[in-house]
């Protein structure tokens, strides 16, 4: 495949700005070029319909903004738990971010498309499958280590990673209906809250008991201070990879 060209850059641009700001349905393909300042030949040019643009901006949202923050936070240079926190108090920036330049609590565009949406557009429901497979396996692969590493309680890591996204989308979604981003700040507890740690974990080398989740959570922060987010590859891919995508 070729380069994106600028016209086609800046169509994925606004569309998957106005798609995450409004919603698939009200947004018109009028709407989207005049934001992206092209005409509506050339969109048709590229794309032959809203539903396969919407799956290119869905693509370009995924790989500018989605993944990088996957891939940054979920290193396995950091402890199991501290990618799943550190994660969250990123998506918790990005909402706060938005908040502030358009006034609105917006949610997860996969997420709230998805709800929008439904099976209604086919190749739209498909990519936001891939997509959703793509976010459950960093946090899967986090909760895997974890359970490697006996940090938290025995568990099935895949209901616990499909708990964690349920938790999270929910809370995004109450921010969003509230226009809240105050509601934003459950976000950070999560993995203390669902993932039930161990009284005990292991730091530097040695067992050093903790009492209370606070103690454990101190610890956190500790190790999170100290990792460096250089990339590496994750294990345990079950059936798929993000790098598919």
């Amino acid at each position: 495949m070729g380069r994106t060209s600028s016209s086609q850059q800046r169509l994925l641009t606004a569309a998957s700005d106005l798609l995450w700001e409004k919603s698939y349905h009200s947004v018109t393909v009028d709407e989207i070029c005049a934001r992206a300042g092209v005409l509506k030949g050339s969109l048709y040019h590229f794309y032959d319909s809203k539903g396969a643009l919407t799956v290119g901006a869905l693509q370009h949202f995924w790989q500018t903004v989605a993944k990088p923050g996957y891939e940054k936070h979920f290193s396995r240079a950091n402890p199991p738990l501290v990618r799943i926190r550190n994660f969250l108090n990123w998506l918790q920036g990005l909402q706060r971010e938005k908040f502030r330049n358009i006034g609105r609590v917006l949610g997860w565009p996969f997420f709230t498309l998805g709800c929008e949406l439904g099976a209604q557009e086919p190749m739209v429901s498909d990519e936001l499958c891939e997509i959703e497979a793509a976010e459950l396996f960093y946090f899967e692969s986090a909760v895997r280590d974890a359970l490697d590493q006996d940090i938290i309680e025995p568990s099935d890591p895949r209901a616990e990673a499909l708990s964690l996204r349920a938790a999270v989308e929910g809370i995004l979604a109450r921010a969003r209906i509230l226009n809240d981003p105050d509601e934003l700040s459950a976000l950070t507890e999560l993995p203390m809250n669902l993932l039930r740690p161990k009284a005990s974990t292991k730091s530097n080398g040695s067992l050093r008991r903790q009492r209370g989740g606070s103690c454990f959570l101190s610890e956190l922060r500790h190790q999170a201070a100290l990792c460096s987010m250089n990339p590496h590859s994750l294990p345990h891919a079950p059936r798929w990879r993000p790098d598919e995508l």
